[in-house]
């Protein structure tokens, strides 16, 4: 090995020195590097930063809030020197928390516009010291005092309010609260903007340091296999060699390049194979997803159609059960009609054993008339056989009373008189019972007749 190529330790590491270790030793000189303050000559301790300039919309936010600020320029005078235009470190999340919110209004003059309206509030939220609570000095306008009130007239006007455009009243107390949340919400999101400011700086950083290293370790190995190569080729030039031998080297040489370049080959081919495998893979791959894709258009397509499927069921559903309810009603409305039909048919069974009792009764009513006309028809034929004698009789007696004085003759007279005048009545008085014997039988008829029609039908 050639000596004298070698450079002093402080421009590089020892030789001993592995990557790994060398890696760690520049990523350690470069943490050191960033976790420094970026003080640098182009940027003057005394110099402020400027003011962004108030456009209409923050006048406007300062006006409704009732807020002035002054001698903000003052206050950034006031801070120390070393807070002013300076960074933070990278890696001190931690820290940001307690920097004065006066460091981060210096910080980023840029990033959020209405930094003056928060500045007056930070007291609250972040504890100062006295000599930067000095630094604050708060104009309230004459025609405005009635919102934002000092420690000394809290308590006596607690229940101060102001009317809105919209006519409700307001506390002056929720109005402070209000401004209060707000400010602290500016104050959080100014915070936020900062450390994503700083982390986007960070990944800028890391990106750049990451590809610097690989550059890097990409040279310096291809400068280690070119000195290698170059301090093989002094040792062997140094050396006094025979023709023999150095054809023997050369032969050794063409004998390792020839078996270099059959494993290089063979890890080409093997890296062919692999690439076409790959290949082949994600072609397979691909048609696999494909496939996958298909079946997904099919299974969306299917569940689409289930969808309709189901709210037609779900519709058919709804429709069998109106018609179920409907079926339930017309059920229950036709066992109530069985109900009555059946009761309506026990009183008609009653009615029906009442009629044929009745019926009985005036057959058996009928069966006695007959026997009755029978018996008075027997008395009439008897009536009519006496009539026959009588008058038989009275013939006779008319022969015999030529011989019979006159006396004899009217006194007969008389006496057969009564008797045809009693039976004359008695004749009468049957047939009146007869007739009415008769229309009584045939109103039972009648009636007989329309009952049996009713039970018929």
């Amino acid at each position: 090995m050639i000596t004298g190529f070698s450079k002093s330790p402080g421009q590089r590491g020892p030789q001993h020195e592995s990557y790994e270790e060398k890696y760690e030793r520049r990523c350690k000189k470069h943490e050191s590097l960033l976790r420094r303050n970026n003080r640098t000559t182009c940027r003057l301790t005394g110099k402020e930063a400027k003011e962004p300039a108030q456009n209409p919309r923050q006048k406007e936010f300062f006006r409704r809030r009732n807020l002035t600020i002054e001698e903000l320029g003052r206050t950034k005078m006031m801070l120390p020197p070393g807070k002013r235009g300076t960074l933070f470190p990278v890696n001190c999340s931690d820290n940001l928390e307690k920097i004065p919110p006066q460091t981060y209004l210096n910080y980023l003059p840029n990033i959020q516009p209405h930094t003056k309206s928060i500045q007056h509030n930070f007291s609250n939220i972040f504890p100062l010291s006295k000599s930067s609570q000095a630094m604050l000095v708060m104009d309230v306008p004459k025609n405005c005092k009635g919102t934002q009130t000092t420690k000394e007239l809290t308590s006596e006007k607690k229940n101060s309010c102001q009317q809105t455009d919209c006519g409700t009243a307001v506390l002056d107390k929720e109005i402070i609260q209000l401004s209060n949340y707000l400010n602290e919400a500016l104050h959080r999101e100014l915070v936020l903007k900062q450390k994503m400011v700083i982390l986007q700086e960070l990944l800028a950083m890391l990106l750049e340091a990451a590809e610097k290293s690989w550059k890097g370790q990409f040279n310096e190995d291809k400068l280690k296999c070119r000195l290698s190569v170059l301090e093989n080729q002094l040792q062997i030039c140094t050396q006094n060699y025979s023709k023999r031998g150095l054809k023997r080297i050369l032969l050794e040489m063409e004998d390792q390049k020839q078996n270099y370049e059959q494993k290089v080959k063979e890890s080409l081919q093997k890296l062919l194979e692999e690439k076409t495998q790959a290949q082949k893979e994600f072609q397979n791959a691909q048609r696999a997803l494909t496939v996958a894709a298909d079946d997904c258009s099919l299974w969306k397509d299917q569940l689409d159609n289930l969808k309709k499927d189901w709210s037609q069921l779900t519709d058919q559903h709804s429709e069998v059960k109106n018609k179920l309810h409907v079926l339930e009603n017309k059920l229950q409305w036709s066992d109530t009609q069985n109900s009555q039909l059946q009761q309506a048919l026990k009183d008609m069974e009653n009615e029906r054993a009442n009629l044929y009792s009745r019926i009985n009764n005036l057959q058996e009513e009928n069966i006695l008339i007959m026997e009755y006309l029978d018996e008075v028809e027997g008395k009439l034929q008897t009536e009519k056989n006496q009539k026959l004698i009588l008058e038989a009789t009275t013939e006779h007696l008319q022969k015999q009373i030529v011989t019979v004085p006159n006396e004899v003759l009217s006194w007969v007279t008389s006496k057969q008189n009564v008797q045809s005048e009693d039976q004359g009545e008695k004749e009468s008085s049957l047939r009146e019972e007869l007739q009415k014997r008769t229309s009584q039988l045939a109103a039972k008829k009648k009636e007989v007749k329309s009952v049996l029609i009713s039970v018929i039908n």
